[in-house]
């Protein structure tokens, strides 16, 4: 199984716009700049910036880089990421961004041995912003004497006294906190020096940019996961990079997805006039790149790279070349094949089978409804693929990687009643094998497809023709047990009928598949109570210990000579069990009846 997470290496062919963007974010002449980085969730936003962080930090060799036309060599980039949506609820994004970057140029003077003090000052203007921030956001707490910031570390005491909900000892100790409150918030204005935010904004500026000119540097920030965050605190930030922070020297990242963003605009201005949101965000993002759509030779590459990063890592750099040199020569027809790359990677064991399953799944994943070749959605979709074969290894489940994978992919791509039809389809067997092959390899006559199909029916057309081809439904049923999360699952005790709850409750105590009681129970349930019951027995030994008698299983029986169809429920089941250490008399009598193979 992979990390789910951002990668500093690159998968999918992003290099070319990292490389622009630290052009960009490197050109003096250029500075100050604001480039967006454009994407939905798990495009690989996260994984641009790390690339680009990875070029920032190793500056090309006899590289000189002026700034602002002056002679001086300008030392390499400071590169200080902030992540948005980790302030959010804890402190004032603005105030929290510009101490990020303050500390950071404090580190970089104490390094050096200059411009400390000038450092140390800076930093302390951060307290003025985030106070003067607690006085906008809370000032109605003055009108009970509660000071602002109070509400930050009170908020539900103060909400009791608007209710009416507090006694009078607690507005006791509330007033006190209050007075604790009002003394810090001072601290931190420091009212004693006259201060008016038109004049302290200048002076941060004049101070941010004197340092940056003093410390010979030029600050890269990167914002990330802003799109995570609330209206309010998407547009505070945008706002401080913009108010406080854009000076020569400076170059900002934004990472997010641009219509959240467009929403956080409309919202925060509650204004949803578009151009108005366009003109905003035009104004804050000097240059839009987006994160390049991921086609199917780019997902196969993909798929390649993370198979061969558990079979072989230490052979993936090399693998990784041959890859990227093949998809940025796709314009001249360059491409590259399992064989290639598994013999680059000294054709670690299965690794082959596995590059062949990527092959086949990359055209479909490229272009499948909720997939779209979406890298952290197809890295997702492989986890679970591989936990399931995990498990089927474990139970002794014959079922290979592609089919489970082609299970999945259905799952992700339709809904929970197509998917439940699906599996419905293969517990009970009837037509099963026609409508899952390909329409040109069925003969005669099509039967109907379900119903619940309808809305996907593009999609499921596409998916039947999909390799691996589903031509044994007997095959498909161990893998159907491995999703129980969508298969026919177990009633509820409480949505059984009564005559259901007793059928399991005698069901459980027969011993004997001739029992004439336990054959009487059956024989007087109706089809939809004899299903019940068989779910409620299945859930009663699902975690059963196997190597002795289970209680409930010559029940089962009964009722599955009684009813094809919970038949079919019991045999998906039964086939995920580890036949070698079950009780030789069960496994015995489930082989007589056909529950599994073997002699």
């Amino acid at each position: 199984m992979w990390r789910d997470s951002e990668s500093e290496q690159d998968f999918l062919n992003f290099t070319e716009v990292a490389d622009q963007i630290a052009t960009l974010a490197t050109n003096p002449v250029l500075l100050p700049i604001s480039i967006g980085v454009f994407g939905t969730w798990g495009t690989g936003k996260s994984t641009v910036l790390k690339l680009v962080e990875a070029r920032l930090s190793k500056p090309k060799k006899g590289e000189e880089t002026k700034a602002n036309g002056e002679d001086e060599q300008v030392a390499p980039p400071v590169v200080v990421t902030f992540d948005a949506w980790m302030y959010q609820g804890f402190d004032d994004a603005r105030a929290a961004l510009m101490e990020v970057v303050a500390s950071e140029l404090l580190k970089i003077a104490e390094e050096k041995k200059t411009f400390v003090d000038k450092a140390k000052a800076f930093a302390g203007r951060v307290n003025y912003f985030r106070g003067l921030s607690m006085i906008a956001d809370f000032g109605i707490g003055m009108a009970l004497g509660i000071p602002p910031g109070l509400l930050t570390r009170a908020g539900s005491a103060v909400s009791s006294v608007f209710t009416g909900n507090v006694t009078e000892e607690q507005y006791g100790d509330l007033k006190k906190e209050a007075v604790e409150a009002k003394k810090g918030l001072t601290e931190l204005i420091k009212p004693a020096e006259k201060r008016t935010p038109p004049k302290e904004i200048e002076a941060f500026r004049h101070e941010f940019g004197e340092l940056l000119k003093g410390l010979n540097t030029t600050l890269v920030l990167f914002i990330d996961n802003l799109d995570r965050c609330l209206p309010d605190v998407a547009i505070g930030t945008l706002e401080a990079i913009r108010l406080f922070l854009f000076m020569p020297r400076t170059a900002f990242v934004i990472a997010a997805d641009e219509d959240m963003i467009r929403h956080s605009v409309a919202k925060h201005f509650d204004d949803p006039n578009a151009s108005h949101v366009r003109d905003y965000l035009d104004k804050v993002i000097q240059v839009p790149l987006r994160v390049p759509q991921v086609g199917a030779e780019d997902l196969r590459a993909y798929m390649y790279s993370l198979f061969v990063g558990l079979a072989a890592p230490d052979k993936l750099g090399d693998v990784q070349t041959r890859l990227m040199t093949a998809l940025q020569g796709g314009w001249k027809g360059e491409s590259f094949d399992k064989a290639e790359i598994a013999k680059l990677a000294g054709d670690p064991p299965e690794l082959l089978d596995n590059l062949a399953i990527a092959d086949r799944l990359a055209p479909m994943m490229a272009w499948a409804p909720k997939i779209q070749g979406n890298p952290r959605i197809v890295k997702r979709l492989l986890n679970a693929v591989s936990l399931r074969r995990v498990l089927a290894a474990n139970r002794q489940m014959n079922v290979d990687f592609a089919t489970l994978a082609k299970l999945a992919i259905f799952e992700r791509c339709t809904d929970g009643p197509a998917t439940l039809a699906l599996f419905h389809l293969i517990m009970e067997g009837k037509d099963a094998e026609t409508l899952l092959l390909p329409p040109d390899k069925v003969k005669g006559k099509t039967p109907e497809l379900p119903k619940d199909w309808a809305p996907h029916a593009d999609f499921i057309e596409q998916w039947r023709a999909m390799d691996p081809p589903f031509e044994s439904v007997e095959k498909l049923r161990p893998a159907v047990f491995l999703s129980r999360d969508v298969m026919a699952p177990a009633r509820s005790r409480s949505d059984l009928s009564e005559a259901a709850r007793d059928a399991i409750e005698a069901l459980l105590k027969v011993d004997n598949v001739n029992s004439p009681v336990g054959k009487k129970i059956v024989e007087d349930l109706t089809p939809a109570d004899r299903r019940a019951a068989m779910s409620g027995l299945v859930e009663a030994t699902r975690d059963a210990d196997w190597s002795t008698v289970v209680p409930g299983v010559h029940g089962a029986l009964l009722i599955a000579e009684a009813s094809p169809e919970a038949k079919t429920e019991m045999k998906a089941f039964v086939a995920g069990l580890q036949t070698g250490e079950m009780d030789k008399g069960i496994r015995f009598l489930l082989r007589r009846v056909g529950m599994i193979e073997g002699k």
